[in-house]
């Protein structure tokens, strides 16, 4: 999916710069009733800041919902135009690294709080220093969804270990997806939450 012909080009049309699309992480979401947990106010670029990468602008996420997603089950909320404030600092809130709370405050005097409503199959692209966060999953069905995060080869991190972010992208048609047999988990790389750099404080 994220190699796909349709994703990598609405990434390369919305990204700032001309170098190849490349693909820096995907992971999937998983919220299950009455049981998956809040996200607080964060920006994608206050924790990808921490990996080095320079440009915002050239960084953008997309988020693919697998099931609905709704108000009762913690769809993701967003702040319409805090992309344009830049970075906020982020700090620990609890087990996770948020945005300062005095920003987030101010940007929603002026600013309007989106709750992003989703049908499976529906996405969501968005920058990388917009505001986003979502709710505890409080209703009686799951919310799933595929977040794929995309970067422009020119964007080199100065603190990241993986070289997936800077290889431009084998671009494959639309309709892979559905002739690619399962073939299990090889040469994955998880995220390791006591060693990432760019969750810490």
């Amino acid at each position: 999916m994220t190699r796909s012909k349709r994703m990598v080009n609405s990434a390369d049309q919305l990204l700032d710069g001309t170098s190849p699309v490349c693909h820096f992480h995907s992971k999937l979401m998983q919220k299950e009733p009455r049981v998956g947990g809040a996200w607080e106010w964060h920006q994608d670029y206050g924790y990808w800041y921490k990996n080095e990468f320079l440009l915002p602008d050239q960084m953008v996420s997309v988020m693919i919902a697998i099931t609905k997603a709704t108000k009762e089950n913690g769809c993701l909320q967003v702040i319409k135009g805090t992309h344009k404030m830049g970075r906020v600092e982020h700090g620990i809130t609890g087990e996770q690294n948020g945005a300062a709370q005095r920003y987030v405050d101010l940007a929603l005097e002026t600013m309007e709080l989106v709750y992003v409503e989703l049908n499976p199959g529906d996405a969501l692209f968005f920058h990388s220093n917009l505001l986003h966060r979502s709710e505890a999953n409080l209703s009686d069905a799951p919310r799933w969804s595929m977040i794929s995060c995309y970067n422009r080869q020119e964007n080199k991190p100065y603190n990241e270990k993986s070289t997936s972010c800077v290889t431009p992208i084998s671009v494959v048609p639309d309709e892979a997806l559905l002739d690619t047999k399962a073939t299990g988990l090889v040469s994955v790389d998880f995220l390791d939450k006591e060693s990432d750099v760019s969750i810490k404080s």
